[in-house]
């Protein structure tokens, strides 16, 4: 399993990605969830414990290994 994922959303299937994909993401324990919107450059970054933030690209993000990502 992942530690972290990154979901580009394609038009079209925003809700898909939000509704059934971030779900299975955080229930399978997967670390650091983000979902890129590139139509509106909205960033969401979540994780299992509930930690949510919304972001606008570009952002640099830190994720649990101590990654860091330029989203």
């Amino acid at each position: 399993m992942p530690d972290a994922v990154i979901e580009v959303i394609s038009k079209g299937y925003r809700a898909r990605d939000y509704v059934i994909g971030l779900p299975f993401y955080l229930t399978q324990g997967i670390k650091d969830i983000v979902v890129f919107n590139p139509y509106t450059n909205e960033v969401l970054h979540c994780r299992p414990s509930g930690y949510r933030k919304t972001h606008e690209s570009p952002v640099e993000l830190t994720l649990i290994r101590g990654c860091t990502v330029t989203v």
